[in-house]
């Protein structure tokens, strides 16, 4: 699961650019998501669940607060409440980005420190993967978990929503290209215990290693390649056996062809003796202000593969599963805005006793 609150709606994420041009020494956001998706088709059964998510941010710039030049504390806690919809619909790639247990907990708390005019930055802490990592500008829109990350990396837990791990993380960038290096624990937080804040190192967690390596202009244009390899000790889904290395990579894009239109694509793919989905494709485009300012319409397709290793040992398993949304979002009022988005889920689950289902969500964001 992974979560990517709209940037068109102005709600404040783990990004540390979001704080890029603000000048006070504290920047304090606080926004509350509240939704509701109904099953209208198919899936497990037809119904309604019900969501809530609270995001409370804290930056601190260390110059403008009198402490010391280049550094930026970031602290963001997130609250979490309701029943999973995926329990109606029966989708593997998760169509609520907000969809996770119930908890209150400190999900990022980080410093980085900026070298060399902001070409080099360092960081350390609790910090979400996804939050520089396998992210796109223009996908933000979907609530649908894959066009935040992709599921073939999702399905090993990296350090993502809703439970992150602590990182080394290094930023290099020069004009419009970037390279990205990390270093992971390999088991964000306690399994064993998945309520409140846990930061523990076991001696089979293991690392997640990441990099992407791209080109990038805000509101015009990206091209990313990234990589990841992961090395916990975990049970390999294709055949049952202790696993303690995992590794794959992925291709992302996206293009503003105009200041309204904007398309992007994501493709991804898994070592496929070791995982149950070998690949993932996701597309989208969106269109802005098309009846009033501010609003946002937009059409996006993910389809989810199994391994052929995988499909080997479950041969009763359907090869794929593939969702599409579309998707509207409107602001109604001053920092109020809602959502509204029509599912149709191809294959829920790769369960070959499931129908195609076919679902409709509805958001409220608020922020005060």
């Amino acid at each position: 699961m992974v979560k990517k609150v709209l940037a068109i709606s102005l709600l404040c994420t783990a990004s540390p650019n979001i704080f890029a041009e603000e000048a006070q020494a504290y920047t304090w956001a606080h926004a509350l998501t509240l939704e509701s998706i109904t099953n209208l088709h198919g899936g497990v059964e037809t119904g309604t669940r019900n969501l809530a998510n609270l995001d409370l941010t804290l930056s601190v710039d260390t110059q403008a607060a009198g402490w010391w030049s280049s550094g930026t504390l970031f602290i963001y806690v997130l609250g979490n409440y309701g029943k999973p919809p995926s329990a109606l619909t029966g989708e593997l790639q998760t169509l609520s980005n907000i969809e996770a247990e119930n908890n209150l907990t400190l999900y990022e708390f980080w410093y980085e420190h900026s070298f060399a005019e902001g070409n080099v930055k360092l960081l350390v802490g609790l910090h979400d993967y996804n939050s520089t990592f396998y992210s796109l500008e223009s996908a933000s829109l979907f609530n649908l978990s894959s066009m935040g990350i992709g599921p073939e990396i999702a399905q090993v837990t990296p350090s993502i929503f809703p439970v992150t791990a602590a990182t080394v993380h290094l930023t290099l960038s020069h004009e419009d290209q970037y390279f990205l290096l990390a270093v992971y624990d390999g088991v964000p937080g306690d399994p064993s215990h998945p309520h409140g804040t846990h930061v523990k190192f076991g001696d089979d967690d293991g690392l997640l290693m990441a990099t992407e390596w791209g080109f990038a202009q805000e509101h015009d244009y990206k091209i990313a390649l990234g990589a990841w390899r992961h090395t916990a000790a975990i049970e390999n889904p294709v055949d049952g056996s202790l696993i303690d290395s995992n590794n794959g990579f992925y291709l992302l894009g996206e293009k503003y062809f105009s200041e309204n239109f904007s398309a992007f694509f994501q493709y991804g793919r898994a070592n496929e003796n070791k995982n149950q989905l070998e690949s993932y494709l996701g597309l989208g485009v969106s269109y802005k202000n098309p009846w009033i300012d501010g609003d946002v319409i937009g059409l996006a397709y993910a389809k989810a593969k199994n391994s052929a290793d995988y499909l080997k040992v479950n041969p009763d398993v359907l090869s794929a599963e593939t969702v599409v949304e579309l998707s509207y979002f409107r602001p109604l009022m001053e920092k109020v805005s809602i959502q509204s988005s029509l599912y149709s889920v191809m294959n829920p689950g790769m369960a070959p006793d499931l129908d195609n289902s076919l679902a409709v969500g509805l958001r409220l964001y608020v922020e005060f």
